[in-house]
């Protein structure tokens, strides 16, 4: 899929802004991928600049150029040219109204990891400097990100994570000794990504997400094809097998198969990457990181699943893992899961579809739908393109 990336450059002096959007321009010209990468570039913004831009053009990738305040604004132009500080809150306000279409929002400016921070509430990755940062690695930077985005796409990485290392590398490289100074943080992973250079997202080394420490449940979209509300309210009271066949129901909505009560591959088509991010949100928000999509995809990568590969062996691994099976038995009666805070991480959803197991195997039939959901579930929280 095409990505197209929006640079917003504003107050330029005594940066080198032209440089950097030059940098980026030719990193995108000399992609192996170069056809699925559009670049936009509005400069001297003011802030109606920025948000008409971002409305009018739907990009994926926002990359801000500038400056930014010890307090976390990002320093914009006002009608008269002048200096025009713009408050963290106001950035997550704009980016929420796009987090729809908006992938990754890149803040090369200095302070800028405070807004990014919580900009990442609503926009799946999210780039900021953690204080200071010469013009020299703020391009340097960026030379890098951008040379990554355009390689070769590796089968199962994640593409921005892989991107950010290659700018921390790029900086390395320069001798500049400020490759501590950018951080990622990532939608739904509560703490700050530590500066090192990564392992892959999939690596078995990954445990899950660390719980949350947000305390507010988010409002529901009306971009969603679902109504959240009953599956909110429900996981607010702890209702957790309640909210599980609620979840069930709203999966066979939104894919259009209420009535047949299971689901099928080609039936992933129908999902909203939407609707899959807002079940693993309340999910894990009410259960303070312990069940969710996401927190189940963590754990079947780190009993070496491979993205785009299920076997039965690693599904007996992971239903051990996840308490699924109990002594080398699978729990055969949907009342016989754990619907507790106690029950082993990653035990729910269940994804266990009742009238799958109409006239059929019943362990075929949820093994068959947690693969599917698993695939639909790993292409939306991954975004990798």
């Amino acid at each position: 899929m095409p990505q197209k990336i929006l640079i917003l450059a504003a107050i330029p002096y005594g940066l080198r802004l032209d440089r950097e959007i030059r940098d980026i321009e030719e990193a995108i010209r000399r992609a192996a991928r170069r056809d699925l990468l559009e670049i936009r570039i509005r400069t001297a913004v003011r802030p109606q600049d920025i948000r008409r831009a971002i409305a009018e053009e739907h990009p994926q990738i926002v990359h801000f150029c500038g400056h930014g305040l010890p307090d976390g604004s990002l320093v914009l132009e006002d009608n008269e040219g002048n200096n025009k500080p713009v408050s963290s809150e106001g950035l997550v306000a704009l980016f929420k109204l796009h987090a729809d279409y908006v992938n990754c929002v890149l803040l090369n400016a200095c302070h800028s990891a405070k807004p990014a921070e919580a900009i990442s509430q609503y926009i799946n990755y999210a780039i900021g400097m953690n204080r200071e940062i010469n013009d020299k690695a703020a391009v340097a930077f960026s030379q890098g990100f951008y040379d990554a985005l355009g390689y070769e796409a590796l089968d199962n990485r994640d593409i921005f994570q892989r991107a950010f290392d290659e700018g921390l590398v790029a900086i390395q490289l320069e001798n500049i000794l400020e490759e501590q100074i950018p951080v990622l943080k990532k939608k739904n992973s509560f703490s700050s990504v530590d500066n090192s250079l990564q392992e892959p997202r999939f690596d078995s080394k990954i445990k899950g997400l660390e719980p949350s420490e947000r305390t507010s449940l988010p409002p529901i979209s009306t971009i969603l094809r679902a109504d959240y509300n009953q599956l909110r309210d429900l996981l607010k009271k702890k209702a957790w097998q309640e909210a599980d066949l609620e979840t069930v129901r709203i999966i066979l909505h939104v894919a259009r198969r209420s009535k047949e009560g299971w689901l099928r591959a080609k039936d992933l088509k129908n999902f909203s990457c939407s609707d899959i991010c807002m079940i693993d949100q309340l999910w894990i928000e009410a259960s303070q990181g312990q069940f969710g999509f996401s927190v189940q995809r963590n754990i079947w990568f780190s009993i070496d699943g491979q993205p785009g590969k299920f076997d039965a062996a690693t599904f007996r691994n992971f239903g051990d893992s996840v308490g699924w099976r109990v002594n080398d038995d699978w729990l055969r009666n949907y009342t016989s899961f754990n619907f507790s805070q106690a029950a082993p991480k990653g035990h729910l959803p269940s994804l266990r579809f009742p009238h799958a197991e109409d006239g059929m195997n019943w362990l075929e039939a949820w093994q068959d739908n947690f693969k599917n959901f698993l695939t639909l579930v790993e292409g939306c929280l991954s975004r990798a393109f």
